[in-house]
């Protein structure tokens, strides 16, 4: 107001009222004076002197010095919108500095009168006055609230989280469901091997061979062996059923065709009434355990005398690269592997009486394991199971069909099952009865094996591995028992 204001005020020396404004268009004052009795530099010292006394009074009422930027001119029109507008402006508080000095060099701002002031381009001109009313508005703010508003925001979002994870344990749920419906008996892993569903391995082609022993006079003997070889099980292309009887006793060999023509019968029966994908292992294994059990009911009504007659068997179902082996008795089934080397993957366990459970099970029921002894008392030949008041019936294994005295003390007809899923290096199958398994060792049995599989040869293999038994048998003993196998090839 130096040059332009004195200007001013020598245009209208003359007026007689003066109304004085700034460069903003705001009236500073009016005064009502003749012109003739002010001189212009009377009336500029006396605006000098009007305009440092209402500075000095505006410090005292308030340390608002000059126009807060973020305040907009209220209008008559639109005093309502420009006030919010001003709101959306407001810059962030400075609660959260630690102290004063924080506070003025931030550039925060506070409330005070219900109007926003900027302290950091003011804050030179503060008093103490000053400096105690905002320590005051920050002592006063009501801190207690933010833990509770925090508590709040935490439990809604504890809760959002719980319904989101339950919403997607419910999706894997779904899915699990959805994968196991889609895939041919999903299930447990199996001890040999985890379980592996997207490859497509199968038994592409097997054979069988059956040779009956020789007795001490050197005659040929009844063969007590038979074997069931199913292609397309169940009208499956891949699948197939395998099965080993081995007869004993007098009416032994009438046991073994008898199981041939029931077992496959109820087992085929039994898998056409799986009606779901879900839980198929637990199925085929209460189908197959069922199936044993009926058929040994109907073998005991059959009108065969199996008082002291009966028969081993194992079975292998193929279900395209799945095979779930069951059996009871010394039969075995084994498959050749071969993954930079030969290795053994036992699909059954043989059941011989002084194995530790098989033995508690027979002593519980009244039987004793005792194998027989020469005149010093020495034991020979395997344990057998006997009666504990009587030297019968000297049962060889402790799980069979038939063998109804053997059956009063402990000798059962369960079979234990096993599951197993192919790999690629899976080669071949090997279920055979004692005869193959009582000198021939399953390592050499799958090396001889190996080499038909290469020629592609399953009737070979069967052969050469008859013949190795039979030449065991004429070395270590004075007859030569049953002998049946049967080879299938895994492509």
């Amino acid at each position: 107001m130096v040059g332009k204001e004195k200007r001013i005020m020598k245009k209208y020396a003359k007026v007689k009222y003066i109304n004085i404004y700034n460069f903003n268009n705001q009236q500073l004052f009016c005064m009502k004076a003749k012109a003739s009795q002010i001189s212009p530099d009377k009336l500029y010292a006396s605006l000098l002197k009007r305009k440092s006394e209402q500075e000095q009074q505006a410090r005292l009422k308030s340390p608002i010095i000059n126009a807060n930027k973020y305040l907009v001119p209220s209008n008559r029109n639109g005093g309502g919108n420009s006030k919010i507008e001003a709101k959306k402006s407001r810059p962030a508080s400075g609660k959260d500095f630690k102290d004063v000095s924080s506070v003025l060099l931030k550039k925060t701002h506070a409330r005070q009168n219900s109007k926003l002031i900027e302290t950091k381009e003011n804050s030179q001109n503060l008093s103490a006055n000053a400096l105690s009313i905002l320590l005051k508005i920050k002592q006063d703010r009501p801190e207690t609230k933010q833990p509770v508003i925090q508590q709040n925001k935490d439990l809604f979002n504890q809760q959002g989280i719980s319904k989101k994870y339950q919403q997607l344990m419910e999706m894997t749920k779904q899915q699990q469901q959805s994968i196991v419906k889609s895939k041919l008996f999903k299930g447990p892993r199996s001890i040999s091997n985890p379980d592996i569903s997207n490859l497509h391995l199968y038994i592409a082609k097997a054979n069988g061979l059956s040779a009956p022993g020789m007795l001490y006079n050197g005659q040929t003997k009844t063969n007590q062996d038979i074997y069931k070889l199913i292609n397309k099980f169940n009208n499956k292309a891949n699948d197939w059923y395998i099965q080993v009887s081995d007869g004993h006793g007098t009416n032994g060999h009438q046991v073994a065709q008898f199981l041939q023509q029931v077992l496959p019968t109820f087992i085929e029966q039994g898998i056409q009434t799986i009606s779901s994908c879900y839980d198929r292992d637990k199925q085929v294994s209460t189908i197959l355990k069922n199936c044993f059990l009926q058929t040994n009911e109907e073998l005991l009504d059959s009108g065969i005398d199996v008082t002291y007659s009966g028969a081993t068997t194992v079975t292998v179902i193929s279900f395209e690269n799945v095979l779930y082996c069951a059996n009871i008795g010394d039969s075995r089934a084994i498959i050749g592997r071969f993954d930079n080397k030969l290795s053994v993957i036992e699909l059954s366990k043989d059941h011989k009486p002084d194995c530790f459970l098989e033995q508690a099970r027979i002593i519980q029921r009244g039987g004793r394991v005792q194998a027989y002894s020469d005149e010093d008392g020495n034991p020979v030949g395997p344990a057998r199971v006997w009666k504990s008041d009587e030297d019968v019936p000297g049962l060889a294994m402790s799980r069979s069909f038939g063998d109804y005295v053997a059956s009063q003390v402990g000798v059962i007809c369960e079979p234990e099952i096993i599951k197993h899923s192919l790999l690629p290096c899976d080669k071949f199958i090997i279920v055979a009865s004692d005869g193959i398994w009582e000198f021939l060792s399953n390592e050499w049995v799958i090396e001889t094996v190996y080499e038909y599989y290469k020629k592609d040869d399953t009737q070979g293999a069967c052969q050469r591995l008859i013949q190795a038994a039979r030449e065991a048998w004429q070395r270590e003993d004075e007859v030569i028992d049953d002998i049946t196998v049967v080879i299938a090839f895994i492509k």
